[in-house]
């Protein structure tokens, strides 16, 4: 398609990283010019061979550019473990190809030539922590006026974290790098848990990709493997694929309500660090200029979900 929007996604797989890169790759509406990953659900290590196995996975060509970031937040030193609860390793209990190696050159410099070489145009998906992202405005200020877009997966505006009592994950793992994206200016959408736990995936849902086939198969085993820890942590038989739903807000944004408002993280209370504080009265004297996703329509997102993952024509090595 001529007119699909050029897209980079930065992430940290984790299960539904990978269902998302496996909505961009059989999005036409996206043009996918490269991968980066960032230390998050695992260490940089992880994320970046579980990306590189995912691109294998998916059959993106070898020449799409795949860069490494930053291996953890940049205000402090933090290790990422690599039994979290997308399991060991950070991709559950599917067989993945041996992942292809990344290019040398860090996430954030490759990110700047990017959009340097296509201002305007470039949207960022940004679905792990926004460290590579903060990065990349502060060691590349000229490039936030040239970025289309950053559509980030993150934080919980008017319901619980999933982290502590406020906080979500992708923000709790660098408050500071999302305060700074968040007060950049960028052109910024944020899907947080308020909208992804609202459009959960259920297990008939999950049964009908695995008896699909091919990739909509492997996305179900992922997410079979999600589902099996919501139910054990919540009792429902089913499962929030939080990433997937930035990818769907851009194929589809009619999806989701979206409230415009000004946005902050908190960065230094004892009980509230990482919280995503969304501002729609003017209280915090800044300009109501990003938007944050309040609701979805959930069937549509499933439907969409069910639709693009088994209609792909990619063939997957498994």
């Amino acid at each position: 398609m001529t007119d699909a929007i050029p897209v980079v996604v930065d992430c940290d797989p984790g299960l539904d990283d990978a269902v998302a890169l496996a909505l961009v790759a059989a999005a036409p509406e996206l043009d996918l010019l490269g991968v980066t990953t960032v230390a998050g659900n695992v260490s940089l290590a992880r994320t970046t061979a579980n990306a590189g196995s995912v691109l294998e996975l998916l059959g993106l060509p070898a020449g799409l550019a795949f860069h490494a970031g930053y291996t953890g937040p940049l205000g402090r030193y933090e290790r990422h473990p690599d039994e979290p609860i997308h399991g060991p390793g950070g991709m559950g209990d599917v067989d993945l190809p041996a992942p292809r190696p990344p290019e040398p050159g860090h996430a954030v410099d490759w990110l700047a030539r990017t959009v340097r070489e296509r201002p305007g145009e470039v949207t960022i998906i940004a679905i792990g922590p926004l460290t590579n992202i903060a990065g990349l405005l502060h060691s590349h200020p000229d490039v936030a006026p040239l970025i289309a877009e950053v559509v980030a997966m993150g934080g919980a505006a008017y319901v619980p974290g999933n982290v502590t009592v406020t906080a979500e994950f992708n923000i709790h793992a660098d408050p500071e790098a999302a305060r700074y994206v968040a007060e950049s200016g960028v052109p910024l959408r944020i899907v947080p848990l308020d909208v992804t736990r609202a459009a959960l995936v259920t297990r008939a849902d999950i049964d009908r990709l695995r008896a699909h086939g091919g990739l909509a198969r492997v996305a179900g085993d992922m997410l079979a493997y999600l589902a099996r820890g919501f139910f054990a942590s919540h009792g429902i038989e089913a499962c929030a694929v939080h990433d997937a739903l930035a990818v769907a807000a851009l194929l589809d944004p009619e999806l989701i309500t979206w409230q415009r408002a000004a946005v902050t993280v908190e960065c230094g209370g004892e009980f509230t660090r990482g919280t995503l504080i969304v501002d729609t009265r003017g209280r915090l004297g800044r300009e109501t200029a990003v938007s944050v996703a309040t609701g979805i329509d959930a069937d549509a997102f499933r439907a969409l979900l069910h639709s693009r993952l088994t209609g792909t024509e990619r063939m997957v090595s498994t």
